[in-house]
């Protein structure tokens, strides 16, 4: 019995283990059925781990309440009276409050944030048979990823994947280049997808990096411009015999008119937000504004944007804004931003667990000076303090056991619909 109580803490006591096993999964493209039901099996492991979190935090007793939690939940009672679809709203929330209370209770591990890295190499091993159908058929088609993910997905974690090869190769001495040759690929990689958001934000981190770390900036631009070079001789052989050569894709007024229709929505009720603004009325158009920024505000109004606000205003608060102190964090925190201003892909689970791990790392690693503020304790609280939010933390657990019970249903006739909670778009019961 001794010994069975020691495993169960040693497991709770590398929690972090499941953040790895879950991008292995994705690296590998695990997945028990077949066609794109692995979205759906992806969103109830990200459930699963950020629930298995909780019980930790019960089990250590770690679980605490903040009043800016009641007002958040007040703020979900009064707002599910009015939204539209007020169902997947309060769900998408719930989620959310999950993620932030995961990163409280999250340590930052360089030895998973390394096998990480390194795994996702594996991610390329198919990468020279596109290549090869690329130049030869002189159509790019990025079939060869494991899984059938919208490509801004594979995109997104790139650039989030790059952040952390970057900071391995500033700081590590043995077999640092492979950390380059990540970087290479992964960028290579999101040139070929046509990935323009997430290009200008990995433009951004570089150019900050290689300004502020005269030390490792000659490898930086040269591996930068390496990926850029192979992009353009890719796509010169792939199009020789054609009229034109094509290098970027042509920008499109689809993004400026999502946010249009955003803003639109979120006239109707400024101050609570309007709920799932695309429910309905946009049925065969994207189901988000490729904005986090203007998605808070649209669908949840000031007040909810007010609790975003609050994170970001905390964040920004306790850490150094130096550039020549803090440059890297900065960096990093910025090209996050710009890819969120300009994509939709954090209403996928993958991303929204490699956007947690990331944080993680950039706010509490030992490394930074002001690690020791996001990785403090909370103070001594009452025993309401302590049993409120276990109460708490059992009614959202049962509210996803029986969301995710009701998902079963989904039949595979159901019309496709832009993904968001679950493969089937806005279908929530």
């Amino acid at each position: 019995m001794k010994n069975k109580i020691t495993d169960l803490h040693l497991l709770f006591r590398n929690k972090e283990v499941l953040i790895g096993f879950y991008f292995l999964f994705f690296i590998l493209g695990l997945s028990s059925n077949a066609h794109y039901y692995f979205y759906d099996e992806y969103r109830v492991f990200e459930i699963t781990i950020l629930l298995i979190f909780g019980l930790w935090a019960i089990y250590s007793q770690q679980l605490i309440f903040h009043k800016i939690e009641g007002l958040f939940f007040i703020f979900i009672a009064v707002g599910s009276l009015f939204w539209n679809n007020a169902l997947f709203t309060v769900t998408d929330l719930l989620l959310t409050y999950l993620l932030y209370k995961s990163f409280y209770l999250l340590n930052y591990n360089a030895l998973i944030a390394k096998v990480i890295v390194l795994s996702s190499l594996l991610l390329f091993l198919m990468l020279p048979v596109g290549l090869w159908d690329y130049i030869n058929s002189g159509t790019y088609i990025a079939n060869w990823y494991p899984l059938s993910w919208n490509i801004r997905v594979y995109n997104s974690y790139f650039l989030i994947l790059s952040i952390f090869a970057v900071w391995f190769y500033s700081t590590t001495t043995k077999y640092k280049n492979i950390y380059l040759l990540f970087s290479f690929l992964a960028f290579f990689a999101v040139l070929l997808d046509g990935g323009r958001s997430v290009t200008l934000a990995y433009t951004l981190f570089i150019a900050i990096i290689a300004i502020f770390n005269s030390r490792i900036r000659l490898a930086l631009v040269l591996t930068y411009a390496a990926s850029w070079l192979a992009y353009i001789v890719t796509t010169y052989m792939a199009n020789i015999n054609t009229a034109s050569l094509h290098i970027i894709r042509d920008t499109r007024q689809d993004r400026y008119q999502l946010w249009i229709n955003a803003f639109q929505c979120w006239s109707q009720d400024p101050l609570l937000g309007c709920g799932f603004y695309q429910l309905g009325q946009y049925q065969h158009i994207a189901a988000h504004p490729h904005n986090l920024f203007i998605q808070v505000l649209t669908e949840t109004g000031i007040i909810g944007f007010g609790f975003l606000a609050y994170i970001i205003f905390k964040i920004a608060s306790n850490i150094s804004w130096s550039l020549k102190q803090n440059y890297f964090v900065i960096a990093a925190l910025l090209a996050i931003s710009g890819d969120m201003s300009l994509s939709g892909v954090h209403i996928y689970p993958i991303t929204q667990i490699a956007l947690l791990w990331l944080f993680v790392f950039l706010l509490k690693n030992p490394e930074f000076t002001h690690a020791h503020h996001f990785n403090q304790k909370s103070a001594v609280v009452s025993r309401f303090q302590k049993l409120l939010p276990i109460i708490i933390y059992c009614l959202i657990a049962g509210w996803f056991i029986y969301i995710i019970t009701q998902a079963l249903n989904s039949s595979e006739g159901t019309p496709m619909t832009p993904p968001r909670f679950w493969l089937y778009g806005y279908l929530l019961y």
